[in-house]
């Protein structure tokens, strides 16, 4: 305890004695008397000097330097000594603090309290003594330090810090109804002010608190008087409103000054906490006392640090995301990875800790997650420029509630749906990224099949998400029975089929894997008969799956990806070399683009003809083509539309590409022809044949549900139009599978038949017959499983 006391103290130490904001007596306190409202004060006359030789130059243009000094100061004692004279009329007995360096937009804070407002006008400069107190504390969400509005006619007392960015008064001094102070508790007893963890706080040593009681019946009329500011202004047409205040601008150099202040504050804080977890890591490790307990206020401490560091950020961004601030100053944040710092050392290295010392440790675990949640929350209201972060840790904390709920299973599935629904959304924004959807198959358990597709994206994605192949284990050891574990939420049909990928992930025998195979398709044909149309869903799982199998599971070594990988740089920089298009190529990791950039055109030949005899591959693309094949021969069922509409995008976007365009040439033409054909009857082929795969001519023209689920893949990257997903479906109404679905999804496939023809290679459409026929009838590999 002594010392996380200490670091406190060490902390308010430092601000307090920065150079730029050295204390000054208030009795030097001078106002600018040329400012419009004559609200500006400065410590000394220096600063006030230096204010007045950048806004107000025109005024001494024909003096020296010692007469400009002198005649300012003359003026600025005159408006003083006015000030003095009406402050007990004017702002009921509150003077105004010190405001050189200008808060930022007033007012912007919830009605609840929960969050803290961006900043209060009643702040003072880090430093500024503050004499006297009269103290406005907001109980919903305290900074520890309430604002003081600071008489001027009362004798000085002890400094305090009052930093621009502090909002622990805002609410109160907005609103017209009195608030009592309430004195700030010791790091000890603070740990637990959250919603399910309250601690009253200890009485403090020191002057008596006031309440502040505002005076609405002063003169709404009357001008604003010097060196004061008017809390609560009043318009007699409308006499029971309060106006807005106004607000005033901050200048580029004391926002610059505004962040390093914080800063400096912020990595004091943030080195205490690494240095504090990495002390109780370093505990867990000794097996000198495994049955050693924290005490409760050690506890409580802890979270008071961490969430100390988790303010400082919060007022780190606020400052240097300013609408005012400069381009440079809003960079500081990226290129100090300040939202990455703010998640290890702020919140992920403490969940670890508390996670490490369950059972002992719940309470304070949960209630820091809701503290946690409640500041990502807030940041991503405010400080947008981050959101993709703020919406993937917001998911993470919900993960990690769900985690640790055992008692309430309905409590457990609404904190999966959440973290559901935050990954969801960042992996609309950033489809390509792996990571997201390797978080998504942990949140599908139970639903074996769904799990193993998420996986299968996260591995098949542009930027893979290596750490997924030994995430995928935990479902794929159970099912081939290399576990203890029993996996019994899975159907027979899905239970085959995760043994068939399994096998195929693991390199292991070809016999076990036909065994498998068949087990799966022989009973495909029953299981989509009764499912009906649960498999519109299903079927796109098993589509992304098998062609996931085709890339080895996202593997490094992949000579498909590798491929791809090169075609993607020469699309984007036919001319240039790989390291100038490594930064802008949106295809590829870092080990892909290795790879790629080892590869060269002519070795592609002899590498692909290696690939066609390896065992993943040629497995996978048997199981690919025979699945399709069974599911293209139940013509009319508009159930199997997905999955076909799927394999037709993987077909059309290889047909594209001259190095891997031969691996279809053995793709079940013949039954795809005759599933085509039986679409054309139910459509008018005169109106949609030939038309645009992805129509743009039409407002209602959405996405399909299935290109959400199969957009940001390796061979999807170049399938979809970049502007195709710009008018998304809200997120609940995007699966909804409507009369205009189907149809939408039945012109699509027909498109993608025409798309195919155009090649003369492997079918052909007849324009005046409006039919579908095959240019040349490969040896088909599906006939081997019937």
């Amino acid at each position: 305890m002594t010392g996380n006391v200490d670091i406190h103290s060490k902390w308010v130490t430092a601000l307090r004695t920065q150079a730029k904001t050295a204390e000054a007596p208030p009795t030097d306190a001078l106002p600018c008397p040329y400012c419009p409202h004559q609200g500006r004060i400065f410590q000394d006359i220096g600063q006030l000097y230096s204010h007045a030789q950048v806004e107000h130059a025109s005024r001494f243009e024909s003096m020296t330097p010692e007469q400009a000094r002198a005649q300012l100061q003359d003026a600025a004692l005159r408006i003083k000594g006015v000030s003095v004279q009406s402050s007990e009329a004017t702002a009921g007995g509150g003077s105004a603090p010190d405001i050189t360096a200008l808060s930022l937009e007033q007012g912007r804070y919830s009605p609840s309290g929960k969050k803290r407002p961006a900043d209060s006008d009643l702040s003072a400069r880090p430093g500024k003594a503050a004499p006297g107190h009269t103290e406005i504390y907001d109980p919903d969400y305290s900074r520890d330090i309430p604002h003081t509005i600071t008489p001027e006619r009362r004798h000085k007392s002890k400094p305090r810090d009052s930093r621009l960015f502090d909002h622990r008064g805002t609410k109160s001094t907005s609103s017209p109804q009195p608030s009592t102070a309430e004195q700030p508790s010791e790091w000890s007893v603070e740990a637990n002010r959250s919603q399910n963890f309250s601690i009253q706080p200890q009485a403090r040593r020191g002057p008596a608190a006031q309440t502040y009681q505002p005076k609405p019946t002063a003169s709404p009329a009357l001008p604003r008087q010097p060196g004061l500011i008017e809390i609560q202004k009043y318009d007699l047409r409308y006499p029971g409103l309060l106006l807005q205040p106004d607000s005033r601008p901050i200048s580029q150099e004391q926002l610059a000054s505004e962040v390093k202040s914080i800063y400096a504050g912020l990595t004091m804080v943030e080195t205490k906490c690494i240095h504090v977890d990495r002390a109780q890591a370093a505990a867990l490790q000794d097996d000198s006392d495994p049955n050693s307990k924290l005490a409760s206020d050690h506890w409580q401490a802890l979270i008071a640090l961490h969430r100390t560091l988790l303010h400082e950020h919060h007022d780190f961004f606020l400052a240097s995301q300013h609408p005012s601030a400069s381009p440079a100053l809003r960079r500081l944040a990226a290129k100090y990875s300040m939202p990455a710092r703010m998640w290890k050392h702020g919140i992920h290295s403490f969940l670890e800790l508390l996670r490490r010392r369950l059972p002992e440790s719940i309470d304070y675990m949960l209630a820091f997650i809701y503290l946690a949640y409640q500041m990502m929350a807030l940041l991503y209201e405010t400080v947008p420029a981050f959101e993709d972060t703020w919406i993937e840790c917001l998911g993470d904390l919900g993960r990690y509630r769900m985690a640790i709920e055992d008692e309430d299973i309905r409590d457990r599935e609404t904190w999966a749906a959440v973290a559901r629904s935050w990954y969801s959304r960042a992996a609309d924004k950033n489809p390509s990224i792996g990571r997201l959807y390797h978080h998504l198959a942990i949140l599908a358990r139970p639903n074996a099949l769904q799990q193993l597709y998420y996986y299968a994206r996260s591995l098949n994605c542009v930027w893979p998400f290596s750490s997924a192949r030994d995430s995928i284990l935990t479902l794929l050891d159970p099912i081939l029975g290399r576990s203890t574990t029993s996996y019994s939420h899975a159907s027979p049909v899905d239970t085959s089929f995760i043994q068939a990928h399994g096998i195929l992930f693991g390199k292991l025998s070809a016999d076990k894997f036909e065994d498998a195979r068949f087990a799966f398709q022989s009973q495909l044909d029953n299981h989509i008969g009764r499912v009906t149309a649960k498999w519109k869903e299903q079927g796109v799982y098993v589509a992304v799956t098998n062609l996931a199998g085709l890339f080895d599971y996202g593997s490094d070594e992949s000579i498909l990806r590798q491929v791809l990988n090169f075609y993607s740089r020469q699309r984007s920089h036919p001319a240039s070399t790989s390291s100038e298009s490594d930064e802008d190529s949106p295809s590829s990791s870092q080990a892909d683009l290795d790879a790629a950039s080892a590869l060269t055109e002519s070795e592609i030949p002899a590498k692909l003809d290696t690939l066609s005899r390896e065992f993943t591959f040629s497995r996978a693309y048997l199981l690919t083509m025979t699945t399709l094949s069974l599911v293209l021969r139940r013509v009319g069922d508009k159930n199997v539309l997905p999955h076909v509409h799927v394999l037709l995008s993987f077909l059309s976007s290889f047909a594209s590409i001259t190095y891997v365009s031969h691996f279809i040439d053995h793709a079940p033409w013949a039954e795809l022809v005759s599933f085509l054909n039986t679409l054309l009857k139910s459509e008018r082929p005169e109106q949609i044949m030939p038309g645009n795969v992805f129509p743009t001519n039409q407002a209602d023209d959405l996405p399909l549900p299935e290109d959400y689920l199969m957009r940001g893949q390796i061979w999807s990257q170049w399938f979809f139009p970049e502007t195709w997903f710009a008018r998304e479906h809200d997120e609940e109404d995007r699966y909804l599978e409507l009369a205009s679905t189907i149809k939408a999804r039945t012109e699509r496939v027909l498109h993608l038949g025409y798309h195919l023809s155009t090649f003369n290679r492997w079918i052909l459409y007849d324009s005046g017959t409006h039919a579908f026929s095959v240019v040349n009838p490969f040896s088909d590999n599906s006939d081997d499983s019937n």
